[in-house]
């Protein structure tokens, strides 16, 4: 089967991690790479042997002999290089935030599925082996009813007022929510199977003013951390706790699902393990194992048991889905596991609805697409 040749745009930290996953699925090949450095593209072209670089996005969008386009890039460029992709006719996959609004990212969905491109969002924390366990054994019914589901996303980047870096201007309409809060609402939903539909939200920007290495002052204007009620689509009720400034924690999302039956937790930063609480008996430890786990979750297990499976792994599961997708046309379905433009539209409408509610100090309901 002849791969699908991948150009990569943006090569700072998740740009290499998107080259990374890149080589490690069958179905793809590295032919390009794009930076607004020629040198660092270059570079990197050489080190990973694809044929081609560019320092220019929209050289590498119009070359024919591309397929497929990562967008790696910061927030304010991803509904232009999105749009210029999709109408070029490439396969899209796309950093999150999807855009900087819901209506764009409606307006973007749309425009890929008419142009009949498969346009993939990077959401890889859904396809972790252990919340896609986490997800199986709720469908089944093995842990019976969900009661609430109940987390957080935590970072230490922004603890102190100094903690400044230029990322922060651009973004857009929110900065922990849209940065990381999502990443727990879409993994939250793919487990519950059902969309976040109302909001009860309280923002927090700690530092007003933050000041850079040079003394300079910085208005700030956005979010530092969110405390926000939820509630899903068939009434589960739940809550979340997103921060960019809580010091020692580095990169902890956590998933804490009560069910009738048993409740069910996950932490980011310990990937590999479901823990299962049991009434009157505690919380035991389940390790993804082939032997032990649901059928659905075996493709994700990349591992043997204690060989633990991280953050590349997640994003790994996801590109590899992503293609999968691709020679036999299923990303038409709609049914992908993989997080589509569609999920970046419902990530942005969280937030939106976020902001609404805490203005308006009320309930908010969640735009449905």
């Amino acid at each position: 089967m002849e791969k699908l040749r991948a150009g990569v745009i943006g090569l700072g930290f998740i740009g290499m991690q998107h080259v990374d996953a890149i080589m490690r699925v069958p179905q793809a090949q590295l032919a390009a790479v794009s930076s607004g450095s020629a040198e660092k593209a270059r570079a990197v072209s050489e080190r990973f042997g694809a044929a081609k670089h560019y320092d220019s996005w929209r050289e590498m969008i119009a070359d024919p002999e591309i397929n497929v386009i990562h967008n790696c890039t910061p927030n304010a460029l991803h509904d232009e290089i999105n749009r210029a992709a999709i109408l070029a006719g490439k396969h899209i996959y796309s950093e999150k935030p999807l855009s900087g609004s819901a209506a764009l990212a409606r307006e973007m969905t749309l425009l890929a599925r008419r142009q009949g491109v498969a346009a993939g969002l990077n959401h890889q924390y859904r396809l972790n082996a252990a919340v896609v366990e986490m997800r199986a054994r709720l469908q089944k019914g093995m842990a019976g009813r969900p009661l609430a589901m109940n987390g957080c996303y935590l970072q230490e980047s922004g603890s102190r007022e100094t903690d400044w870096n230029g990322k922060m201007e651009n973004t857009g309409i929110a900065r922990a929510l849209s940065d990381i809060g999502i990443h727990w609402v879409d993994t939250a939903a793919f487990v519950l199977g059902q969309p976040v539909a109302e909001v009860m939200a309280d923002l927090h920007t700690h530092y007003p003013v933050r000041v850079d290495a040079d003394g300079a002052r910085h208005e700030m204007t956005t979010e530092d951390s969110a405390f926000v009620l939820v509630r899903f689509a068939d009434g589960t009720p739940g809550q979340l706790t997103v921060s960019k400034a809580a010091s020692g924690h580095k990169n902890d999302l956590r998933l804490d699902l009560w069910c009738e039956g048993y409740s069910m937790a996950w932490e980011q930063e310990t990937p590999d393990r479901l823990f299962i609480g049991e009434k009157d008996v505690g919380f035991e430890t389940v390790y993804m194992n082939p032997r032990l786990c649901q059928e659905e979750t075996r493709p994700f297990i990349t591992a043997p048991m204690g060989h633990m499976m991280g953050w590349p792994d997640a994003l790994r599961n996801a590109v590899q889905a992503f293609y999968a997708s691709i020679p036999d046309g299923s990303y038409r379905n709609e049914t992908q596991l993989y997080s589509t433009f569609r999920d970046g539209f419902a990530g942005m409408a969280f937030v939106e609805a976020c902001l609404r509610s805490a203005k308006e100090r009320r309930w908010a309901e969640v735009e449905r697409f």
